[in-house]
């Protein structure tokens, strides 16, 4: 309990400037808005994604997941070669239909365990296929989107140990710092990293300023939270590893093991986040 307790008080100084805590000043949180819709859709068979998130054209690629999470962001997973991309944006729901911004719509037939979907894409395009949708089992104050306030990036070895919080995550600040401490951040990708949803379907979510995102499996134990990324992932080259996930004051503390591309030094990343709803 000590060792927490330190912990904790060591963040108090990332807590001072952040936004507006919560009005009772306690580790209540409302239920999010799209908890009773949200959950993960994955195709039985090999479904031909015709369209690209990120650009105007199609692009043919094989569906692999479409997740809605609780706090109204959606996630489609699409594999190119060996690999998967993931893009982001926010929807709607009415009843079975989803109504997916930039990508089109999305409606469930059929009783759990015996699910269709229905996709209709922007370019008119309309697939129907045999599906799972998978939603959480239990209830967690952690399944929801989280907004970031501030982010602590902590580095070991090579010189003397250096820490720097930065107001929400932007990479070009986290470069400087690198920089200036001897490690070259070039292989950090540009704009930010502006939100984390953690899913009820085992899900946790990076989002980023360009609407791709990072995408892990990850599982609780206590406080620890153990994850395994789908495809990789950008962030100071976080490896599947651990990390832990604490409140205070109205917010979320989530610290995850990190390391340096090209380095044997290792490092932390804890990010201040506020809930979206």
């Amino acid at each position: 309990m000590k060792k927490i307790l330190f912990a904790l008080v060591a963040l108090l100084p990332l807590l001072v400037s952040c936004s507006k805590q919560d009005d009772k000043g306690d580790n209540t949180f409302k239920e999010p808005r799209f908890v009773q819709v949200a959950g993960q859709l994955v195709p039985l068979n090999n479904i031909n994604a015709l369209t690209s998130l990120t650009k105007a054209e199609a692009e043919p690629a094989i569906l692999q997941s479409i997740e809605f999470t609780e706090s109204g962001l959606y996630v489609v997973g699409v594999q190119k070669g060996s690999k998967i991309e993931y893009t982001t944006g926010t929807y709607t729901a009415n009843g079975n239909v989803y109504s997916l911004a930039g990508f089109g719509t999305v409606e469930l037939s059929g009783t759990t365990g015996s699910r269709t979907a229905t996709v209709k894409y922007l370019n008119g395009t309309e697939e129907t296929f045999p599906c799972v949708f998978q939603t959480a089992t239990d209830t967690n104050v952690a399944y929801r989107g989280w907004t970031i306030d501030k982010t602590r990036v902590t580095i070991n070895g090579f010189h003397a140990p250096a820490s720097a919080d930065f107001k929400g995550c932007n990479f070009d600040d986290m470069k400087k710092f690198l920089n200036e401490n001897g490690h070259k951040g070039d292989y950090l990708p540009s704009g930010s990293l502006t939100s984390v949803s953690i899913t009820g379907a085992n899900s946790i979510i990076f989002a980023y300023s360009d609407n791709s995102a990072d995408v892990a499996v990850y599982s609780f134990s206590g406080t620890n939270i153990n994850f395994s990324w789908q495809s990789g992932s950008r962030l100071l080259e976080i490896e599947n590893g651990k990390g832990s996930i604490d409140y205070l004051d109205g917010k979320c503390i989530l610290k995850l093991e990190a390391a340096l591309k090209g380095s044997t030094t290792s490092g932390t990343v804890t990010f201040v986040l506020s809930s979206m709803d």
